[in-house]
């Protein structure tokens, strides 16, 4: 094989393989933010994050959140997630549950158990006149268990944000997964069944 004919098929290899990595975009969401640290009501130190399931419809679950359908490529771009959404919310919750000084060292040491289903998490992406708009929604239920696996609450929550595309729009909707995930956790310990769970207020 000549020397030009060997360049020749690298240059088409490259091409080829630059065409299909342009069809898939890969989001890492970031952590979400804490805040100041507070004392915590209740019990400090008495939550513990059992797992998280993934209970999406098959065609929906996994990695993969969405498509972005931009106007200046010529094919849609596959979306996907690491780490997957169960995982990035676990991780996330469980970060947040410590900086905030609810969770405990173990599962043997938590006075309450909660354990989690993730139910969306992916994003639309609507064309407009000018701009294309990405709706983002995430939303969860939490089951919470007592010590010896008695249930003492269940909620679901959402949440959602939305960004103008194409400046910049993966970065824009890893913030956006972020701040959505960040939403839930807020209205999680606001929620009558988290102060249970952490005995800041009655049964």
């Amino acid at each position: 094989m000549s020397r030009p004919f060997r360049l020749a098929v690298a240059l088409i290899t490259a091409a080829a393989l630059a065409g299909c990595a342009a069809q898939t975009v890969m989001l890492r969401p970031k952590p979400v933010p804490i805040g100041p640290r507070e004392a915590p009501q209740g019990h400090a130190w008495s939550l513990w994050v059992a797992e998280a399931r993934d209970v999406r419809p098959p065609d929906k679950a996994g990695p993969i959140v969405g498509t972005f359908y931009t106007r200046f490529l010529k094919s849609p771009q596959t979306v996907y997630v690491e780490p997957n959404p169960e995982v990035y919310v676990k991780e996330q919750l469980t970060r947040y549950l410590l900086a905030r000084g609810w969770e405990a060292s173990g599962p043997e040491r938590a006075r309450s158990v909660l354990r989690l289903e993730i139910e969306e998490f992916g994003l639309d992406e609507a064309p407009g006149a000018v701009w294309d708009t990405v709706n983002l929604r995430v939303a969860y239920s939490v089951r919470i268990s007592d010590a010896s696996g008695r249930e003492i609450g269940r909620l679901r929550l959402e949440g959602g944000s939305q960004v103008r595309s194409p400046i910049d729009t993966p970065r824009q909707v890893e913030n956006g997964f972020r701040d959505a995930v960040a939403d839930t956790f807020d209205a999680l310990t606001r929620s009558g069944a988290f102060q249970r769970a952490v005995g800041a207020s009655g049964p």
